[in-house]
């Protein structure tokens, strides 16, 4: 499993890549957009890709352990979607906050997927919601961290390309793993 962690501080423009990394998905005819699981779907980004029979997952907000919850809910819904129920998405896209509580709750919960615990609403509840600190172990080496600045000096032209630039960064990370992954 390899997790692609775009990065940064509120307001650094970490949905806007995801929309726009979104876009790139959509437009792209080797992606084919899942339709199921659907009970966790919000009005967020949470979408589900498959391409090559690799399922690759973009969720946007990690601000609160209810937005959190939902990728675990979401994971394990995927997971009870199959016979064996134990299948994971092969990617993981989030946002992730740079630093503070969020950030170590969104950690131990990618932690918890990468160690295919079962579970992960009820693990989520009972383990991480409470979390304040959390030093990631297994997901170290299987991650790439996309790190957004946030800059109030630019333009909205300015603004529109720096997002564009980063979710290509997004894009070939996504394009990367996957290709690892067929190896």
């Amino acid at each position: 499993m390899t997790f692609i962690l775009i990065c940064g501080e509120q307001n650094s423009g970490k949905t806007s890549v995801c929309h726009k990394l979104r876009d790139m998905i959509e437009l792209n005819a080797n992606f084919t957009k899942c339709s199921y699981p659907s009970s966790a779907m919000s009005v967020e980004v949470l979408e589900h890709y498959e391409k090559g029979g690799r399922h690759v997952v973009l969720y946007s907000p990690s601000d609160d352990n209810d937005r959190i919850k939902r990728l675990a809910t979401y994971i394990d819904d995927f997971a009870a979607a199959d016979e064996t129920k134990d299948r994971r998405p092969d990617v993981i896209i989030t946002t992730i906050r740079e630093s503070g509580v969020p950030m170590s709750r969104m950690l131990a919960l990618l932690e918890a997927i990468a160690n295919n615990t079962q579970n992960l609403e009820s693990h989520f509840e009972q383990h991480i919601a409470t979390v304040t600190s959390f030093a990631p172990t297994a997901i170290k080496t299987h991650a790439f961290v996309l790190h957004l600045e946030r800059d109030t000096g630019k333009d909205a032209a300015a603004l529109e390309q720096y997002w564009d630039d980063n979710a290509d960064k997004a894009k070939y990370a996504l394009d990367f793993a996957l290709a690892r992954l067929e190896a």
